[in-house]
Order: structure tokens, then sequence, then C-alpha cells
């Protein structure tokens, strides 16, 4: 019997500066890719409030660690200080390229808390919406949209 072989990727862009943020991910939910930012606060509320009801059963939020790089986004299960780094077991949220991230939102009135809305698939019509909290609101990520 011959044995199993595979090449773990621990980082997406392993030559490139990159920045990793220790968050919790409150959820995410499906919406549609033309969803506008005036939507997106009762997207987000609407997350909060899918996970407060998950919170009673079992734990809403979980540890995640986001990677922020010039050429990607990856949010991956933070494994937790007694643990090593599994790839069997610690396999990425997500991943995408920075252009699929179209849609940024924090909210002003608890800034710990924040949103990216992420295109599914090129040709798809779908994108997701991931909350996120920061444990310190002042290490917490803060994007302008645009004008």
């Amino acid at each position: 019997m011959e044995p199993i072989t595979f090449t773990a990727r621990r980082h997406l862009f392993p030559n490139e500066a990159s920045v990793d943020f220790g968050l919790q991910l409150v959820g995410s939910l499906p919406v549609h890719a033309l969803t506008t930012m005036p939507m997106l606060p009762w997207v987000v509320a609407e997350v909060r409030r899918l996970s407060g009801q998950s919170s009673k059963k079992e734990p809403g939020t979980k540890q995640v660690r986001l990677c922020v790089s010039p050429s990607g986004l990856r949010c991956e299960p933070e494994p937790g200080r007694s643990q090593q780094w599994d790839p069997l077991i610690c396999s990425s949220i997500f991943e995408c390229k920075p252009q699929h991230v179209h849609k940024l939102i924090h909210n002003s009135h608890d800034p710990s808390y924040f949103a990216c809305l992420i295109k599914d698939n090129a040709g798809s019509q779908q994108s997701i919406c991931y909350v996120f909290k920061a444990d310190d609101q002042t290490k917490g990520l803060f994007w302008e949209e645009p004008n």
C-alpha cells in the first residue's frame, strides 16, 4: 500500500507581507450580489440576531484569524494556544482576491463590529456577508467607502 501524501498550504501568498487579525466570526448570510450599502445594516443585524439565537444552543461566534495581503484575503479558524496548526482540521472558512470584496461596513455606534460582502463566484448573482467582532474595538478594522 502506497502512503498518502499531500502538500499543506499554510499561507495563501507566502512571499508577501500580510497582516493577521484575531477576531470573532459572528456569522454569515448569503445575499443578492446587488445588495446596496443602505441594506447592509439590516443584513448585519439579521446575522447578529441569528447568532444570538444559536448561542442559546451552542456558541454562535468562533475565534478566527483574518489574514490580509495585497493579493488575497483569508479567514481561518483560530486553532487556539494549546493546539498546533493541522491542515486536516484547520481549513480556510473563505479565501478570496481583494477584488471580490465589494462592500465593507462598520457601525459607528459599536466599532467593534464590521462586515464585508464577498462575491461568491464570478458568474453568480450571490454574495456572502461575513460579520466579525474585534475583541478590542481599538484594534478593529475600519474602511471608508470611496465616494
